[in-house]
């Protein structure tokens, strides 16, 4: 049988958010993410390299891509990360979404990397945060872009009833976000099916984990790829972003309660 041949054209992707870490050092109730109930992890950094080049077959650029975790800056070897993602796009916005507890404690070659790839430091600045704003200018004092994005509420993501519009639902939430996540050789739709797999495991419950993307499949275009990335998951039967008001949480410590992240 003739195979296809992949198309020359490669569209641009607009975004795309992968995990250094799933693990974090600040303990938020209601991370979006699940930081505060995941297993130590750390990504690969040959996987991540392997994933990269895929993508530049496929992808013409990506014009935004965050690094981001859990903690990235807890992994011990985060510059191959840098590097290699600037190799393969380098017209992209690369960021590292960080919450800037580890900022001062970064060795030299960390931020010889940050300059050498045009890395920007995307600090998320939570209310604990608020005796050591100093230290959050460290990267301006070490000539990397940097940005501060104020956080003190979480969304509560997970409708454990599973009776979320799925179609309405994916609709609403695309207009107010488009956030397809890398994980280990796959794009999901959206970060929660990508990450799902830490809430049902520590709280046994079992919601879809679909919605994804096999970067290695045969004959995948870009195009293709980017189609299948406006198509919705099951685990949009169990998510509130398309809700016309999810409800929120203030910051607090997690105490790993299951209604952290729950609709009641």
């Amino acid at each position: 049988m003739r195979q296809k041949t992949v198309p020359d054209h490669k569209p641009s992707l607009p975004y795309l958010e992968t995990h250094l870490t799933d693990h974090c050092n600040l303990n938020c109730k209601g991370c979006a993410h699940f930081s505060p109930i995941a297993k130590e992890w750390f990504a690969d950094p040959d996987e991540h390299q392997k994933d990269m080049i895929q993508l530049s077959k496929l992808f013409s650029n990506i014009e935004t891509i965050r690094l981001m975790g859990g903690e990235p800056l807890l992994h011990p070897n985060i510059e191959p990360f840098l590097s290699s993602t600037r190799a393969s796009f380098p017209e992209a916005n690369i960021r590292i979404v960080t919450n800037g507890i580890l900022l001062s404690n970064m060795p030299e070659q960390f931020w010889d990397a940050c300059r050498a790839n045009n890395i920007q430091i995307e600090i998320t600045f939570y209310p604990p945060m608020a005796s050591k704003i100093a230290e959050l200018s460290l990267s301006k004092a070490k000539g990397i872009e940097f940005r501060l994005n104020k956080k003190k509420l979480f969304k509560k993501f997970v409708n454990l009833e599973g009776n979320s519009d799925i179609a309405r639902g994916f609709h609403r939430c695309r207009r107010r976000m488009t956030c397809p996540m890398l994980r280990q050789g796959r794009i999901y739709c959206c970060f929660l099916p990508a990450v799902i797999g830490v809430f049902n495991k520590h709280f046994q419950a079992k919601i879809p984990s679909d919605g994804f993307i096999d970067i290695y499949e045969l004959n995948l275009s870009g195009e293709r790829a980017a189609d299948l990335l406006n198509t919705p998951s099951q685990t949009c039967a169990y998510c509130t972003g398309g809700w016309d008001r999810p409800p929120t949480t203030l910051w607090t410590k997690s105490e790993k309660k299951i209604d952290e992240w729950t609709v009641a």
